[in-house]
């Protein structure tokens, strides 16, 4: 008996099936890799309508050196609020201030090729209102991806009991 491909002449060929046979097990291979990577706990959009002025006067404590113009503010995560601007060599730069507490809690520049994270470190023995309910030692990770902040908050390892 004839299978309708057959009927119409096309038949698969062996190298055919051989090339399907692995564009299935690549997507495959992705998609399960994806499922089990890390992804982050939100993702933060940019906030319209907030006024610059508090963080220009925030500028001067920060470790980067950026152009006032170009800031662009992000939603707040745990009283945390991201915000992006760029470098006087036009680099995009990351800064993290807590505005309940007019204090930065890091800032970074990279080149645009390269990922630009800031690592915020949580210690709730210093009374950090952001770091309240997470163990000592926790990093809350701001990662700019396009127009979006990734944000993942890494606990630390439990120790071993022995």
């Amino acid at each position: 008996r004839r299978t309708p491909a057959q009927k119409r002449g096309v038949e698969p060929t062996r190298w055919g099936l051989i090339w399907i046979a692995a564009a299935v097990g690549l997507a495959t291979a992705y998609g399960i890799a994806w499922l089990m990577g890390p992804h982050p706990d939100t993702t933060l959009q940019r906030e319209d309508g907030v006024a610059r002025s508090p963080i220009t006067s925030l500028l001067n404590h920060a470790p980067v050196e950026v152009d006032p113009a170009t800031l662009e503010p992000y939603e707040v995560f745990r009283g945390l609020q991201p915000w992006t601007a760029t470098d006087a060599l036009g680099n995009p730069c990351l800064i993290v201030v807590e505005p309940a507490t007019s204090g930065v809690h890091g800032g970074s520049c990279t080149l645009r090729e390269a990922d630009l994270i800031v690592d915020v470190g949580a210690w709730p023995a210093y009374h950090d209102r952001f770091a309240e309910g997470l163990p000592d030692g926790t990093v809350i990770r701001f990662q700019l991806r396009g127009d979006a902040i990734d944000v993942s908050v890494h606990r630390p390892a439990e120790p071993d009991a022995r």
